[in-house]
């Protein structure tokens, strides 16, 4: 009886070690994965499956994660938080690899940050003729100061007013011009497409299958609301 109690007592420990332990595990192997897909800086994750024991099938109920320092092809965002539903992902290479693959993903939600001084960077670092842009944002909209050189001759002060957008047809997230000055002076759009409208997100281009479901600008930031629901 007494050894009885000494081999149940044993496997209450593993269990309750294994309960403790593998979630740890786990969630930092998917910190390192998704570190790896976006190119954050850094990753914070945490993986729920209850009981734990069952994680190593591959099958998570969710994976919820925070990412700094996300960079994409022409924006970095600021923050990002990601949180799968029903994933079911290649536990082998995640445990041996730290690497994430997934086969499956019921649902989708991320919500990423766009900070008004990496708009600024943005501007000043990848239109051509631009320099010294000031981007303010706002509740509801974003202002831009700017000064262009056209033909590497004229040089014109440039303010702009605008908004962000998502493009679902295209999947994409652009900066859209609403009101255009020249020297303080109100025009048209004589500007083309060089400043009135600019890709800043190509969404195809991130590890998740998602599309924009809302946009909200508030004081310092855009905030990007995107899921995967059609």
């Amino acid at each position: 009886m007494k050894r009885l109690t000494t081999i149940l007592l044993f496997i209450v420990m593993v269990v309750a070690a294994v309960e403790v332990v593998l979630p740890k595990v786990v969630s930092d192997a998917v910190a390192q994965g998704i570190r790896d897909m976006t190119g954050s800086r850094q990753v914070t994750a945490k993986v729920s499956k209850s009981p734990a024991i069952l994680m190593l099938d591959g099958k998570f109920d969710k994976i919820s994660a925070d990412a700094s320092d996300v960079k994409t092809e022409k924006i970095t965002f600021r923050n990002m938080h990601i949180m799968l539903t029903g994933a079911a992902v290649d536990i082998k290479t995640l445990l041996t690899k730290r690497a994430l693959v997934l086969d499956k993903i019921d649902e989708v939600e991320v919500t990423a940050i766009i900070a008004q001084e990496e708009l600024a960077n943005y501007l000043n670092t990848s239109i051509k003729g631009v320099k010294n842009a000031v981007v303010t944002i706002s509740s509801g909209k974003v202002e831009v100061s700017s000064a262009l050189t056209l033909g590497g001759i004229a040089r014109v002060d440039v303010k702009l007013e605008g908004r962000i957008v998502g493009d679902r047809e295209n999947h994409r997230i652009k900066f859209v011009t609403d009101r255009f000055w020249l020297n303080n002076t109100p025009v048209g759009n004589i500007g083309g497409s060089l400043l009135t409208e600019l890709p800043l997100v190509d969404l195809k281009k991130l590890p998740f299958g998602v599309n924009v479901r809302d946009i909200v600008m508030e004081p310092g930031q855009v905030v990007i609301y995107t899921d995967n629901h059609s």
